[in-house]
Protein backbone atom coordinates (compact mmCIF):
# COMPACT_ATOMS: atom_id res chain seq x y z
CA UNK A 1 0.00 0.00 0.00
CA UNK A 2 0.88 3.65 -0.20
CA UNK A 3 0.83 5.09 3.32
CA UNK A 4 0.84 8.86 3.86
CA UNK A 5 2.25 9.96 7.20
CA UNK A 6 0.71 13.42 7.38
CA UNK A 7 2.83 15.70 9.53
CA UNK A 8 5.18 12.74 9.61
CA UNK A 9 8.50 14.49 10.16
CA UNK A 10 8.36 14.07 13.95
CA UNK A 11 9.23 11.09 16.12
CA UNK A 12 5.98 9.16 15.72
CA UNK A 13 5.90 9.65 11.95
CA UNK A 14 9.48 8.53 11.41
CA UNK A 15 8.79 5.58 13.70
CA UNK A 16 5.92 4.40 11.52
CA UNK A 17 8.07 4.95 8.41
CA UNK A 18 10.87 2.80 9.81
CA UNK A 19 8.46 0.01 10.75
CA UNK A 20 6.37 -0.10 7.56
CA UNK A 21 8.83 0.79 4.77
CA UNK A 22 9.80 -2.85 4.17
CA UNK A 23 6.29 -3.76 3.03
CA UNK A 24 4.76 -0.50 1.82
CA UNK A 25 5.51 2.71 -0.02
CA UNK A 26 5.81 5.44 2.61
CA UNK A 27 5.01 9.08 1.79
CA UNK A 28 6.05 11.50 4.52
CA UNK A 29 4.01 14.69 4.41
CA UNK A 30 4.64 18.13 5.85
CA UNK A 31 3.43 21.69 5.32
CA UNK A 32 6.79 22.25 3.60
CA UNK A 33 7.80 19.63 1.05
CA UNK A 34 11.51 20.32 1.66
CA UNK A 35 11.19 19.35 5.32
CA UNK A 36 9.42 16.11 4.39
CA UNK A 37 12.05 15.28 1.78
CA UNK A 38 14.83 15.72 4.35
CA UNK A 39 12.97 13.51 6.83
CA UNK A 40 12.60 10.84 4.14
CA UNK A 41 16.34 10.94 3.48
CA UNK A 42 17.07 10.44 7.18
CA UNK A 43 14.70 7.48 7.35
CA UNK A 44 16.28 5.90 4.29
CA UNK A 45 19.70 6.24 5.91
CA UNK A 46 18.33 4.51 9.01
CA UNK A 47 17.05 1.70 6.80
CA UNK A 48 20.35 1.47 4.88
CA UNK A 49 18.44 2.43 1.72
CA UNK A 50 16.18 -0.63 2.00
CA UNK A 51 12.56 0.40 1.49
CA UNK A 52 10.57 3.05 -0.32
CA UNK A 53 10.26 6.37 1.48
CA UNK A 54 9.73 9.78 -0.08
CA UNK A 55 8.66 13.21 1.16
CA UNK A 56 6.27 15.84 -0.17
CA UNK A 57 3.65 18.34 0.99
CA UNK A 58 0.65 17.06 2.97
CA UNK A 59 -1.88 17.58 0.18
CA UNK A 60 0.15 15.59 -2.34
CA UNK A 61 0.85 12.85 0.20
CA UNK A 62 -2.86 12.41 0.98
CA UNK A 63 -3.94 12.41 -2.66
CA UNK A 64 -1.40 9.72 -3.60
CA UNK A 65 -2.13 7.36 -0.69
CA UNK A 66 -4.28 4.38 0.23
CA UNK A 67 -3.88 4.98 3.98
CA UNK A 68 -3.46 8.30 5.78
CA UNK A 69 -1.99 8.37 9.30
CA UNK A 70 -2.50 11.68 11.10
CA UNK A 71 0.86 12.20 12.86
CA UNK A 72 0.01 15.68 14.12
CA UNK A 73 -0.77 17.51 17.36
CA UNK A 74 -4.46 17.76 18.19
CA UNK A 75 -4.67 21.48 17.40
CA UNK A 76 -3.56 20.84 13.80
CA UNK A 77 -6.47 18.56 12.89
CA UNK A 78 -8.33 21.19 10.81
CA UNK A 79 -5.24 21.96 8.71
CA UNK A 80 -4.94 18.35 7.46
CA UNK A 81 -8.65 17.45 7.30
CA UNK A 82 -11.02 20.34 6.64
CA UNK A 83 -8.45 22.48 4.79
CA UNK A 84 -7.38 19.52 2.62
CA UNK A 85 -10.83 17.92 2.29
CA UNK A 86 -10.65 17.79 -1.51
CA UNK A 87 -7.55 15.54 -1.33
CA UNK A 88 -9.50 12.71 0.31
CA UNK A 89 -11.46 10.16 -1.66
CA UNK A 90 -11.04 6.44 -0.89
CA UNK A 91 -8.35 6.52 1.81
CA UNK A 92 -8.50 4.84 5.19
CA UNK A 93 -7.60 7.42 7.84
CA UNK A 94 -5.87 6.34 11.06
CA UNK A 95 -5.83 8.71 14.03
CA UNK A 96 -3.32 8.25 16.86
CA UNK A 97 -4.05 11.83 18.00
CA UNK A 98 -4.64 12.57 21.69
CA UNK A 99 -6.10 15.90 22.88
CA UNK A 100 -4.30 16.56 26.14
CA UNK A 101 -2.35 19.18 28.04
CA UNK A 102 0.10 19.42 30.92
CA UNK A 103 -1.18 21.71 33.67
CA UNK A 104 2.15 22.01 35.46
CA UNK A 105 1.43 19.05 37.74
CA UNK A 106 0.04 16.28 35.55
CA UNK A 107 -1.25 15.46 32.06
CA UNK A 108 -4.98 15.85 31.43
CA UNK A 109 -7.22 14.47 28.71
CA UNK A 110 -9.02 17.40 27.05
CA UNK A 111 -11.49 16.09 24.45
CA UNK A 112 -13.19 18.45 21.98
CA UNK A 113 -16.98 18.92 21.82
CA UNK A 114 -17.21 15.97 19.39
CA UNK A 115 -15.97 13.68 22.18
CA UNK A 116 -12.55 12.64 20.87
CA UNK A 117 -9.84 13.62 18.39
CA UNK A 118 -10.91 10.82 16.05
CA UNK A 119 -14.55 11.93 16.08
CA UNK A 120 -13.51 15.51 15.41
CA UNK A 121 -11.34 14.42 12.49
CA UNK A 122 -14.25 12.39 11.08
CA UNK A 123 -16.54 15.43 11.29
CA UNK A 124 -14.10 17.39 9.11
CA UNK A 125 -13.54 14.71 6.47
CA UNK A 126 -15.78 13.88 3.49
CA UNK A 127 -18.91 11.88 4.28
CA UNK A 128 -18.23 8.16 4.23
CA UNK A 129 -14.52 8.43 5.06
CA UNK A 130 -13.39 5.35 6.95
CA UNK A 131 -11.47 6.25 10.08
CA UNK A 132 -9.84 4.08 12.74
CA UNK A 133 -8.57 5.38 16.08
CA UNK A 134 -5.35 3.53 17.04
CA UNK A 135 -1.70 3.63 18.20
CA UNK A 136 -2.28 6.15 21.03
CA UNK A 137 -0.10 4.51 23.70
CA UNK A 138 2.87 3.52 21.51
CA UNK A 139 6.20 4.99 22.62
CA UNK A 140 7.72 6.93 19.73
CA UNK A 141 11.30 6.20 20.79
CA UNK A 142 10.62 2.47 20.89
CA UNK A 143 8.82 2.66 17.54
CA UNK A 144 11.86 4.26 15.90
CA UNK A 145 14.13 1.40 17.01
CA UNK A 146 13.15 -0.91 14.14
CA UNK A 147 14.49 -4.15 15.67
CA UNK A 148 12.98 -3.55 19.07
CA UNK A 149 10.04 -5.62 20.29
CA UNK A 150 7.33 -3.37 21.70
CA UNK A 151 5.57 -6.16 23.68
CA UNK A 152 2.49 -3.98 23.96
CA UNK A 153 -1.11 -3.66 22.83
CA UNK A 154 -2.78 -1.00 20.72
CA UNK A 155 -6.51 -0.43 21.06
CA UNK A 156 -8.51 -0.02 17.85
CA UNK A 157 -11.83 1.80 17.51
CA UNK A 158 -13.81 2.03 14.29
CA UNK A 159 -17.13 1.54 12.53
CA UNK A 160 -15.94 -0.33 9.42
CA UNK A 161 -14.90 -3.98 9.77
CA UNK A 162 -12.55 -3.93 6.78
CA UNK A 163 -10.91 -0.72 8.00
CA UNK A 164 -10.33 -2.28 11.43
CA UNK A 165 -8.87 -5.38 9.78
CA UNK A 166 -6.48 -3.29 7.68
CA UNK A 167 -5.32 -1.21 10.67
CA UNK A 168 -4.86 -4.38 12.73
CA UNK A 169 -2.70 -5.83 9.96
CA UNK A 170 -0.46 -2.76 10.02
CA UNK A 171 -0.17 -3.07 13.80
CA UNK A 172 0.94 -6.71 13.50
CA UNK A 173 3.78 -5.66 11.18
CA UNK A 174 5.34 -3.90 14.18
CA UNK A 175 7.29 -6.50 16.13
CA UNK A 176 5.33 -7.91 19.11
CA UNK A 177 2.59 -5.24 18.92
CA UNK A 178 -0.87 -6.76 19.41
CA UNK A 179 -4.00 -5.00 18.07
CA UNK A 180 -7.15 -5.28 20.19
CA UNK A 181 -10.51 -4.01 18.97
CA UNK A 182 -12.56 -2.29 21.67
CA UNK A 183 -15.61 -1.02 19.80
CA UNK A 184 -16.98 1.61 17.39
CA UNK A 185 -15.38 4.99 16.85
CA UNK A 186 -17.52 6.31 19.71
CA UNK A 187 -15.26 4.39 22.11
CA UNK A 188 -12.23 6.39 21.00
CA UNK A 189 -12.23 8.61 24.13
CA UNK A 190 -11.54 5.50 26.20
CA UNK A 191 -8.44 4.69 24.16
CA UNK A 192 -7.19 8.27 23.78
CA UNK A 193 -7.48 9.03 27.49
CA UNK A 194 -5.05 6.21 28.31
CA UNK A 195 -2.15 8.29 26.97
CA UNK A 196 -2.14 11.00 29.67
CA UNK A 197 -2.72 8.31 32.29
CA UNK A 198 0.28 6.38 30.97
CA UNK A 199 2.46 9.51 30.89
CA UNK A 200 1.52 10.36 34.47
CA UNK A 201 2.31 6.83 35.66
CA UNK A 202 5.63 6.80 33.79
CA UNK A 203 6.62 10.20 35.16
CA UNK A 204 5.73 9.45 38.78
CA UNK A 205 7.30 5.99 38.80
CA UNK A 206 10.32 6.73 36.58
CA UNK A 207 9.30 4.20 33.91
CA UNK A 208 11.07 4.61 30.58
CA UNK A 209 9.30 3.90 27.26
CA UNK A 210 6.07 2.87 28.96
CA UNK A 211 3.34 1.02 27.09
CA UNK A 212 0.13 -0.88 27.80
CA UNK A 213 -0.48 -4.62 27.75
CA UNK A 214 -3.81 -6.22 28.63
CA UNK A 215 -3.34 -9.61 30.27
CA UNK A 216 -5.60 -12.49 31.25
CA UNK A 217 -5.71 -13.62 34.88
CA UNK A 218 -4.31 -16.91 33.58
CA UNK A 219 -1.11 -15.30 32.26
Amino acid sequence: MKIALVGGTGDIGTGFAVRWAANHEIIIGSRKAEKAEESARVVMQTLDQVGRVCGTDNASAIAASDVVVLCIPFENIPSVTLDLKDCYSHQLVISPIVPMRYNGRFFQYCPPPEGSAALQAKSMLPDGTRIVSAFHTICAAALQAKERELIADTLLCGDDCQAIKLAAGLAREIKSLRPLEIGPLETSPLAESLTPMLLNAARKNKIKDAGIRIVSERE
